[in-house]
């Protein structure tokens, strides 16, 4: 048998053993989220007992240097805070308390407790001047669903969470060094807590 039958007769072998580790690496990629010990939730747990909390609830982080953030890769022109939720308690209410201004940006991102994103939005998305979001599973949003009026229709922005529990980012850019405070105001006027239906 010469090296040219040889190679011919390795081929499929080499083949399925290219086949098999690509499926291994990207079966072992997917799986790490779920099986690693501390998850973006976790973290951020932990990052939340040490961070200062606004009167509505919303841990706000410091400005840190690179390794020593609570997430990677964020920036640090950005004021940020996270509201961590547990729908088993309840429907997570997340709403401003003042008027949003259009000209400096407001992002919240809505995470499962993996960090996988499920919604983002911006204040462009605001209603009339106001961000107002209601989180839940998809048995508590059928439930708000049942008790809406045709003759007044819900205010706020309804999500369905994949998971019971996440947290909610939120993050102001500071155009400038000296604009950090004015964002870091701008995360702290959000409020997050338990959703309590309106009265009719």
């Amino acid at each position: 048998m010469n090296f040219k039958d040889r190679a011919i007769d390795l081929l499929p072998w080499a083949i399925a053993t290219l086949l098999i580790a690509a499926i291994v690496h990207i079966v072992s990629i997917l799986l790490t989220p779920l099986v690693a010990p501390r998850d973006a939730y976790a973290r951020l747990v932990d990052a939340a007992r040490t961070a200062r909390t606004a009167p509505g609830g919303v841990a706000t982080f410091e400005a840190t240097a690179p390794n020593s953030q609570p997430l990677p890769f964020e920036d640090p022109m950005m004021a940020e805070g996270v509201c961590l939720f547990d729908l088993s308690k309840g429907p997570l209410h997340l709403r401003t308390t003042v008027d949003v201004d259009g000209d400096d940006y407001l992002g919240i991102s809505f995470h499962s407790a993996s960090g996988v994103i499920f919604h983002a939005m911006t204040d462009r998305a605001s209603i009339k001047g106001k961000v107002d979001i209601v989180v839940g599973n998809a048995h508590q949003i059928a439930e708000l669903e049942a008790d809406d009026s045709e003759d007044a229709p819900p205010q706020e922005i309804r999500l369905t969470a994949p998971s019971s529990r996440g947290f909610a980012m939120i993050r102001a850019l500071a155009k400038r060094p000296s604009d950090y405070e004015r964002a870091r105001s701008s995360v702290e006027a959000i409020v997050c807590d338990i959703f309590q239906p309106r009265a009719p």
